[in-house]
């Protein structure tokens, strides 16, 4: 059970963070544009990050309901059968993974939005006037100069999704076929479920070095 806990935390770190903070940062250059309404969108997008983790849950687990759930009537619309998505070991775990990226994106957004707007206008006109395209002046101009604000959105999502328990405790409680068993679920499940309160303390232990040799590799 700790070896399939400790890979469902790593298949959930692993794709999770990159994806999300990849979302991000398209929404932070989306909304860095000069357009009427960019406001309103930054305050939408925000707006699950101070929201109750317990309300998100139930929401999602009321849109992702195999039978009358809002995702797969949708789905429905375009021919798509419906989707066991809390139901099903191969789904629970994309479902999760989903909600998590859907919770975390304005917080990663507001970072990195901060970042662009401080990106110096003259490079990237000098970028344009030597024949840079909009790709290249992503690469060798934005992206160098937003590392920093990347390595934090990084650092803290990894730690983050290490730390992981209140999306899976209220949506799946670590099934189907403990498919979204997390560590940090499974702490508090040996801890206070079944009152192994030293096996759950070395379980924390275990946690708190992994996510330091983690920090310390992507500090590296």
């Amino acid at each position: 059970l700790a070896q399939r806990t400790l890979l469902n935390t790593f298949v959930y770190t692993f794709v999770s963070v990159p994806l999300g903070i990849a979302l991000s940062l398209v929404l932070a250059m989306l909304l860095n544009q000069k357009l009427r309404g960019n406001s309103f969108f930054r305050t939408v997008f925000y707006l699950p990050v101070v929201s109750s983790t317990v309300a998100i849950a139930v929401i999602f687990t009321w849109v992702l309901d195999p039978n009358y759930g809002l995702l797969n009537r949708m789905l429905a619309l375009v021919g798509v059968n419906p989707i066991p998505w809390l139901t099903s070991p191969q789904w629970a775990m994309p479902a999760v993974i989903m909600v998590t990226i859907w919770r975390g994106l304005g917080y990663n957004m507001i970072i990195l939005l901060a970042a662009l707007q401080d990106v110096p206008q003259e490079l990237q006109d000098a970028a344009q006037i030597d024949g840079a395209g909009p790709w290249r002046k992503f690469i060798s101009v934005v992206v160098p100069l937003v590392t920093p604000a990347l390595f934090f959105v990084t650092i803290t999502g990894v730690i983050s999704s290490f730390q992981s328990f209140d999306l899976v405790y209220n949506m799946t409680q670590g099934g189907p076929g403990r498919a979204t068993y997390l560590i940090g679920f499974y702490i508090w499940q040996q801890a206070f479920k079944y009152l192994h309160m030293g096996y759950g303390a070395a379980v924390a232990f275990v946690l708190f070095f992994l996510i330091l040799l983690v920090t310390l590799i992507q500090w590296w």
